[in-house]
């Protein structure tokens, strides 16, 4: 389709016709009016996520390096991920912009600087399109003033830009398609010195830009002899920069083994940290089978990004970044990349302006081009009509509007999952904290608290284990709060160990959030928190109960305190696999009460047992079966066409939660509960 180079000849001039139609020159100022406003709302949308404390892990690593850079160090070290901030992406353009946050201390700076990088994207996407309508040779059956709105429609109404910017702070993926789209259009154009600049700021947002620049200069050469002189350059300095900063180390946080690695020696289950890119294209080429099984499995994902943008964007000499996207996204380990926007989003970025390209292209062929001269004559008079390009205008918009109206108002659910009380207690948990001190947390809220020198996240499975570097150190745990990969059984196991065998003093348990101090031992340089399939009551959920902390750790206990019937105790859950286990409830009541297991992932209750009055403490034991996994929490995915496979739970395990039950009368205290698997033979 090399035709598409209609939309792009260089040095575009107004035709006298477009001159004289306002319609145009008002849709363009309607656009800014319209990005302005969506970057206030993204702003505010940034805001309310800060203050709810809806930064993640990714979020605390550009704020502990900020931080770092901010106070002096110009080499800061990112003691969650384990290696230089440099290292994580090779991010340079953090450097200059780290120093805003002194003006007003915190990492919210840095997601108010994402929503302007978006805005600016969408804002060349715009502009790139106001260009190719004052080329002289734009169809006048796709009036300039119907295709600005058109990609204005297609930006604003696309839900996943708007979750692109609620996860967190990706510079190296939302940044470099800002840049990468801004590069395009001067490579077009023919300015060289905003050519550079974009260059420039493009490949400072790290390793991956430079396949991002890489693509859009291949493109350039598919484009035509105009555009291959700068396209080849602008391919040779992406290329090089991917290589170059692959080679020194500086794109760890890339995770190529890990998310590639499957392809390596043809096993499609080992990974390995590092994997060199040259390896990578190799042993791509050599198992194509197992690449086009991975984007079998992200076909949705991959519909959702693309229709939702236009689609026909896909099918220009300019493409070929957001194919790349696409398929890098697709054909990566498991579902962790397919279904997250952030690392989409220069998909939907280029596919909406070159969806126009695309179709200015299409029209002009079916006036008068060669498309035209071959149809044949019968029955395909309505493909030379001159409304079919506005029907095909109204069918894209409605699409965008549809795939908006379907997932827009899924992003506060999915993003906003911090309650205001806990955000409001976390609030109070920061000023408790000095700001020397090493912090622990959980890693749903502590992006806010990584502005230090030490600073971990509260890992998935089995022993904790944590370098100790200051006297005290300071547990954040938060085991129903925030977005959250750690499951809740090594959370409150957690909980159940500070407060009990490692002596740590509770300084704060209020709305699911348990602040704990620990004073390192003498000598002690690394804290181990071992695995323990035993759960504290007196941190889990309860309806119509409180948790009672006062006196030694062996009498802290869950204890009704509401006179109305429903569940003192739930929460309490473990992630499992098929099988049987024993639970083991320790309690003390002087009435019936209902101890219960659930799957909660689908929703099922495995078993009821009525317990009588205890007379004291006693341990009550029952055995459950789990005979099937329930393929994970079924998120919202849509419906017909518009449908995204959300993948992040695909696969994992069942979860089975003890719950106890009472009528809301008498004295029930639930002192912990348990899950073991019974061994096979028992």
């Amino acid at each position: 389709m090399t035709a598409t180079a209609v939309a792009v000849r260089p040095a575009p001039v107004m035709s006298e016709e477009e001159k004289s139609d306002p319609r145009f020159a008002r849709a363009v100022r309607w656009a800014w009016v319209a990005l302005a406003v969506q970057f206030l709302a993204m702003v505010l949308w940034s805001s309310l996520l800060y203050s709810r404390w809806g930064n993640t892990w990714d979020f605390a690593l550009r704020y502990q390096g900020w931080w770092g850079i901010a106070h002096g160090n110009l080499n800061p070290y990112l003691t969650a991920a384990h290696h230089y901030f440099w290292q994580d992406h090779f991010e340079l353009i953090n450097w200059p912009l780290a120093p805003i946050s002194r003006v007003w201390p915190g990492a919210l700076w840095s997601s108010w600087i994402q929503d302007a990088m978006v805005v600016g994207g969408e804002a060349g996407a715009m502009l790139l399109v106001a260009d190719a309508v004052k080329r002289p040779n734009w169809p006048d059956r796709l009036p300039g003033w119907m295709a600005v709105a058109l990609v204005m429609v297609m930006l604003l109404a696309n839900p996943w830009i708007y979750g692109a910017v609620s996860f967190d702070v990706h510079y190296q993926s939302v940044g470099a398609a800002c840049f990468a789209l801004l590069a395009l259009r001067e490579m077009i154009r023919g300015s060289m010195r905003l050519l550079i600049l974009w260059v420039v700021l493009c490949l400072a947002c790290g390793d991956i830009a430079g396949t991002y620049l890489a693509a859009v200069g291949l493109g350039g050469v598919l484009a035509g002899k105009e555009y291959r002189r700068r396209g080849a350059v602008l391919l040779g300095l992406g290329a090089g920069w991917f290589f170059v900063v692959s080679a020194i180390g500086g794109g760890q946080g890339s995770s190529l083994g890990g998310h590639y690695g499957y392809l390596v020696a043809g096993s499609a289950t080992k990974v390995t940290k590092q994997l060199v890119p040259t390896v990578l294209a190799k042993d791509a080429l050599l198992h194509p089978e197992a690449i086009l099984q991975h984007l079998w499995r992200a076909r949705d994902d991959i519909w959702a990004y693309s229709v939702s943008s236009g689609g026909l964007g896909l099918f220009t000499p300019f493409s070929v970044l957001p194919v790349l996207i696409l398929f890098e996204s697709g054909a990566g380990q498991g579902p962790s990349l397919w279904s997250i926007a952030y690392e989409n989003f220069g998909a939907m970025l280029f596919i909406a302006p070159l969806t126009v390209v695309a179709l200015a292209w299409l029209t002009r062929q079916l006036a008068n081009g060669w498309l035209a001269a071959h149809l044949p004559r019968g029955r395909t008079g309505w493909l030379r009509s001159k409304k079919l390009p506005r029907v095909i205008v109204a069918c894209l918009a409605v699409n965008a509007v549809v795939w908006g109206a379907v997932w827009i108002p899924q992003i506060p659910s999915q993003w906003l999952r911090t309650s205001s009380a806990a955000a409001a207690t976390l609030n109070q948990v920061e000023t408790m904290i000095p700001a020397n001190a090493e912090v622990v947390a959980s890693q749903g809220v502590m992006g806010r608290l990584c502005g230090r020198v030490w600073c971990y996240a509260i890992s998935t499975n089995g022993d904790q284990s944590y370098p100790i570097h200051t006297a005290e150190s300071y547990f954040v745990i938060a085991p129903y709060q925030g977005i959250e990969t750690t499951n809740v059984q090594t959370q409150l196991g957690i909980i159940g160990q500070l407060g009990g065998p490692l002596h740590a003093q509770l300084l704060l348990a209020h709305n699911g959030v348990w602040l704990f101090k620990y004073q390192r031992p003498p000598t002690t340089t690394r804290l181990v928190v071992p695995a323990s399939p035993t759960e504290p009551a007196w941190a889990a959920q309860t309806a119509t109960g409180t948790p009672i902390l006062s006196g030694p750790v062996s009498d802290w206990a869950m204890t009704l305190t509401k006179p109305e019937p429903g569940y003192v105790l739930y929460g309490a859950d473990w992630t499992i696999h098929p099988g049987t286990y024993q639970t083991t409830v320790t309690m003390a009541s002087n009435v019936t009460t209902e101890v219960e297991a659930w799957n909660s992932t689908t929703d099922t209750l495995l078993s009821r047992r009525t317990v009588p009055p205890t007379n004291g403490h006693v341990a009550i034991q029952s055995v459950v079966e789990v005979t099937h996994l329930g393929g994970g929490q079924h998120l919202f995915s849509g419906w017909g066409p518009f449908t995204f496979e959300p993948g992040n739970e695909f696969g994992q395990p069942d979860r089975v939660e003890i719950r106890l039950w009472t009528k809301g009368t008498g004295e029930v205290s639930v002192y912990s509960v348990e899950l073991q698997p019974v061994a096979s033979g028992r």
